[in-house]
């Protein structure tokens, strides 16, 4: 019995002709606060700009492939409000400290970083470890022989 394994699961489906739900819902949103804006302010040079900043942003939610910035553009606006209003956190703050008037700096110089070392014992214990396995290897393959 064989059974039919799903494909391209992550592929949503296309309900308004070409466009998905979610992308009908912002072009469609895009032209109804357009017409609001259109309608709330009749001066057109003063709302023609805020047209088409707002059908620019209905157009990148509905239609900006998320290949290119990793995420879906609803994520990235929303990280974007996130940080432009929300609290920051500031772990380290630079102050200035005022220098007295004639008084002098300690010079302290660079000093070398200490580097472990081994000492003649140890040394010499593993390098004569070293030698008895690799003659003990040696020997062992030579028994094999």
């Amino acid at each position: 019995m064989q059974f039919h394994i799903p494909q391209y699961i992550d592929i949503e489906d296309k309900l308004f002709g070409p466009l998905t739900f979610k992308q009908a819902l912002y072009v469609v949103g895009g032209a109804g606060g357009a017409f609001l804006i259109y309608k709330v302010i009749p001066i057109l040079f003063i709302a023609a700009p805020l047209i088409l900043a707002w059908a620019v942003l209905a157009w990148a939610l509905a239609f900006y492939p998320k290949e290119k910035l990793g995420k879906p553009f609803i994520e990235i606006l929303e990280a974007g409000f996130g940080y432009a209003f929300g609290t920051k956190l500031y772990t380290w703050k630079k102050t200035k400290k005022d220098a007295a008037l004639g008084a002098e700096e300690e010079f302290i110089g660079a000093q070398a970083p200490s580097v472990p070392s081994l000492s003649g014992g140890k040394l010499a214990s593993v390098s004569f470890n070293l030698e008895v396995r690799k003659q003990n290897a040696i020997e062992n393959s030579s028994e094999k022989k």
